[in-house]
């Protein structure tokens, strides 16, 4: 149960996080109104923070241990 609540709570980050930098950047960069962009920025987040987050729970799964800096 305690993986289940980190891995929830890893997606659910990630999935905010890029839906924020999404609807800045078309608000603020592309001058996009909010209310028509917010959708597509949702759908987005989610797909990339559920492919984002099973890259790592496979990684973390597998033992596999991020490169080493020199």
């Amino acid at each position: 149960m305690q993986k289940m609540i980190y891995w929830g709570g890893q997606y659910l980050l990630a999935a905010s996080t890029m839906f924020a930098l999404l609807v800045c950047i078309d608000v603020f960069l592309r001058g996009e109104a909010f209310a028509r962009i917010w959708p597509m920025s949702l759908a987005w987040s989610l797909m990339a923070a559920a492919i984002f987050v099973a890259s790592r729970y496979y990684r973390s799964d597998a033992g596999a241990l991020p490169p080493r800096r020199r």
